[in-house]
């Protein structure tokens, strides 16, 4: 049994028990936390604020026998509030929760993929590309937890992927350049330019979210990638995925924009 402080990101609060809240933390130094904040529901609650869903806020808890960790202090850092403000924002914001979630079993520190978080939601916050910010960030933390491939070399012959279109294998792991990958009938192609702003984005900073923007063919190349990584490494389609779906219907028609199934 013990106490211990942490920076935390706020990444899901639901209802627990009459005043209750049952919160996912994704915290700097002991990665996701499931968490129960009692009385935090209540109005005025002196913890109420700093325990908001898409906030940054340093914490004390309690991990004791149960399961769950008490969180007894709660202090703001940074409350992300101007993300709700636009659905397409709120979208991505939740998508990068959902593979955040999804990625991390709990305990496990990540530090670096915290910057990333953090970065992610400063960037939103600051209205830069929503679906810029969210690829970049998705595929850095698909690489921070090792389910990307190396980007830079053809995983086949090595040489280095100089000429598009690349094939993308996800179910293989494996980046073909397009002598190697006339074969693969059924594999994702992207044009040299989507992997160049891939390429990009691997190697950028978390303050530098969103300066990068990818949009039109390249945009749709690279969310259906980000997607189908997805998709392989949780075996289940995201919630989050399915509400930017329907904003990309309701900004394109029935049919949607391309590239927008999984």
């Amino acid at each position: 049994m013990a106490s211990y402080r942490d920076d935390v990101l706020v990444l899901k609060r639901r209802p627990y028990r009459d005043h209750d809240a049952l919160l996912t933390l994704f915290s700097r130094q002991h990665g996701k936390i499931a968490a129960v904040a009692k009385g935090v529901r209540r109005p005025q609650h002196k913890m109420a604020g700093a325990l908001q869903p898409l906030s940054w806020s340093e914490v004390a808890l309690y991990h004791g026998r149960s399961t769950l960790d008490t969180v007894t202090e709660a202090q703001l850092r940074q409350g992300y509030w101007r993300i709700a403000e636009e659905l397409e924002r709120f979208s991505w914001a939740l998508v990068l929760v959902d593979v955040l979630d999804q990625l991390w079993p709990e305990r496990e520190p990540s530090p670096t993929s915290f910057d990333w978080m953090a970065g992610a939601m400063e960037a939103l916050h600051a209205g830069r590309s929503p679906s810029s910010v969210g690829l970049a960030a998705g595929f850095r933390l698909l690489s921070i937890a090792g389910f990307l491939p190396d980007m830079e070399r053809c995983s086949a012959c090595e040489t280095a992927l100089t000429a598009g279109p690349v094939t993308m294998d996800v179910a293989d792991g494996q980046v073909l350049c397009p002598a190697c990958g006339v074969s693969q009938g059924a594999a994702q192609r992207i044009r040299l330019g989507s992997l160049r702003s891939l390429q990009y984005w691997l190697k950028d900073q978390p303050q530098r979210l969103g300066r990068a923007v990818v949009t039109g063919p390249m945009k749709g190349e690279l969310q259906h990638l980000f997607f189908q990584y997805v998709l392989h490494v949780t075996a289940k389609p995201l919630k989050s995925y399915q509400f930017l779906q329907n904003l990309d219907r309701m900004a394109h028609g029935p049919e949607g924009g391309k590239h927008t199934d999984y």
